[in-house]
């Protein structure tokens, strides 16, 4: 490796926000490394060790996670998970182990042969001397550039709002690019989301059963269990019952408003020159204008007019759909919403 560590990047939302359509846009950039999943797939051991050394440091990056097991049973039962990029057919084999999770979110979007490149870097870190966490993953992050012809690494997480405080307190140096939406757009969003009806549910079982049906490698299921939600474990999983499953969207709304609380609060912590923020309908309204802004804010040298005009071109219009809810419904989802909205009004 040459060169010295650059300022990190990282860019964090409440999810359904976004800024997955802004990571893989600078994807495109030829001097960019857009890293996508990392920390979201690690979670929650991603800092559970400090200092740590080489072999350890793997063990933290390659622990499977109960998650991406549960998101393998019900995937090969019909489910569509796009956050899992790793092929299903391939992925089956870790049916008992658990799949690595860099293999099922990260890597696989940088290269056509991921389990080569997860060889590589699994020699290149158990060789690494002890050291603090957060300097261990500047040397991957700097290592997968230099692997992969980048000059500049930025991270991003969908829901990583929470993810600020561990991220800034081990990288005080880091700059935040903070992707928004209007709130009532995520809940409807969010309430098709797989994943994220996977954590819904799960809090209604773990609510009414004590315990949730998607993070266990086996679930005893309740004997009181409705008919109706049958469908819903993974021992009798009916995609057709999943995706048709109500979910009252006033709760996510809340849900959404608290996340935003609690993530400009944590922003707040960090130097405000530190700090982009970026709202999605903006993006979709200027894309070159505002394309523009996020890499001179990452670092002025990434402007190149050859990328924002092939970036800027791929951006589509995506038309409100909350306004089509039931007029009860709305009004109710409006006003869970409405402490998130005022703040970000107050944030614009």
């Amino acid at each position: 490796m040459t060169g010295s560590p650059q300022t990190p990047l990282f860019i964090v939302s409440t999810g359904r926000s976004g800024s997955t359509m802004l990571s893989e846009l600078l994807s495109l950039h030829p001097d960019v490394l857009s890293l996508s999943e990392l920390f979201n797939a690690l979670h929650p051991l991603g800092f559970r060790k400090d200092p740590v050394d080489g072999p350890d440091f793997w063990s933290v990056l390659s622990e499977p996670r109960p998650r991406h097991a549960a998101w393998l049973r019900l995937m090969e039962r019909g489910l569509a998970i796009d956050e899992f990029r790793y092929p299903l057919a391939s992925a089956l084999r870790f049916r008992e182990t658990g799949i690595p999770p860099l293999l099922a979110m990260t890597l696989p979007p940088l290269t056509e042969d991921p389990d080569g490149l997860h060889e590589e870097l699994r020699i290149f870190v158990q060789a690494l001397p002890e050291d603090r966490i957060h300097r261990q993953y500047l040397q991957v992050f700097q290592w997968l550039c230099a692997r992969l012809g980048r000059r500049f690494w930025c991270e991003r997480s969908g829901a990583s709002l929470g993810l600020v405080h561990p991220l800034s307190h081990f990288f005080p140096a880091a700059r935040f690019i903070h992707v928004f939406r209007d709130g009532r757009e995520f809940a409807v969003s969010a309430r098709r989301f797989a994943p994220m009806r996977m954590g819904m549910i799960g809090t209604m079982f773990k609510q009414r059963f004590g315990t949730a049906p998607y993070l266990t490698p086996t679930y005893q299921i309740p004997a009181d269990l409705p008919p109706e939600w049958h469908g819903l474990v993974p021992e009798s999983f009916d995609v057709d019952v999943f995706h048709r499953f109500e979910l009252p969207i006033e709760p996510i709304g809340l849900a959404w408003s608290e996340m935003i609380t609690v993530g400009l609060q944590l922003l707040e912590n960090v130097p405000a020159e530190q700090v982009l923020h970026v709202r999605y309908e903006s993006m979709l309204d200027a894309p070159h204008a505002e394309l523009q802004r996020i890499v001179r804010f990452m670092d002025p040298s990434l402007d190149d007019p050859s990328w924002l005009a092939q970036a800027a071109a791929r951006v589509r219009k995506n038309p409100p759909k909350w306004v089509s809810l039931p007029t009860d419904e709305r009004a109710r989802l409006e006003s869970a919403c409405a402490p998130g909205m005022e703040l970000l009004r107050r944030l614009a």
